[in-house]
């Protein structure tokens, strides 16, 4: 029978120990996608609106999605785990989630009570993801009908942040000039 040396398995344990100390921190830089849009009070978009106004944000966004959609999947997966949209999002926005085919009852932003399949048909949220920002007055700064990079989905927020679609600006202009150097831009002037 051959035995192994303790110098090996010491080795061989520090070297294992050593390779998960350096697997943590990728790890550590993801987020929980479930986290990005787990806000409490879901049930009250106009008080959701106004609680966020009253906090110093700039609105609200909602993502429009179904279950199953591959779409969807990939960006909570690939975007949504993005310490960055975390924060960013979080400190400009309150977030929700809304099953375009659900039938939990709410309050809309005009305050009328509807379920979340009606009030995506009202909001012609048919295909997922649909990315739709309210601003402070509830009403529609911006819409996104795809499955958007993180640059791409940073540069959605940061279009109503910065006031763009107040003055008018086309969002995908927008979107082409403000996705370079975005989260250098974001992590300097906005977190």
């Amino acid at each position: 029978m051959k035995r192994t040396r303790p110098w090996k398995r010491i080795l061989s344990m520090g070297l294992g120990a050593l390779l998960a100390l350096a697997a943590a921190p990728v790890q550590a830089e993801r987020a929980d996608p479930e986290s990005f849009y787990d806000i409490p009070a879901f049930g009250d978009f106009q008080r959701n609106l106004q609680d966020a106004v009253d906090e110093g944000k700039k609105g609200m966004l909602l993502y429009f999605h179904q279950d199953e959609c591959p779409f969807c999947q990939k960006m909570e997966e690939e975007v949504f785990t993005q310490p960055i949209v975390h924060d960013f999002f979080h400190k400009y926005f309150d977030v929700y989630k809304v099953n375009i085919k659900g039938d939990a009852e709410f309050v809309d932003v005009d305050g009328d009570s509807l379920s979340q399949g009606d009030f995506a048909v009202q909001n012609r949220a048919r295909a997922t993801p649909t990315l739709i920002v309210y601003d402070e007055d509830g009403e529609e700064a911006v819409r996104l009908i795809s499955n958007p990079s993180t640059d791409e989905f940073l540069a959605l927020g940061k279009f109503v942040v910065d006031g763009a679609y107040e003055e008018g600006e086309d969002f995908f202009n927008y979107k082409r000039e403000a996705t370079d150097g975005i989260k250098q831009e974001i992590r300097e002037e906005h977190l």
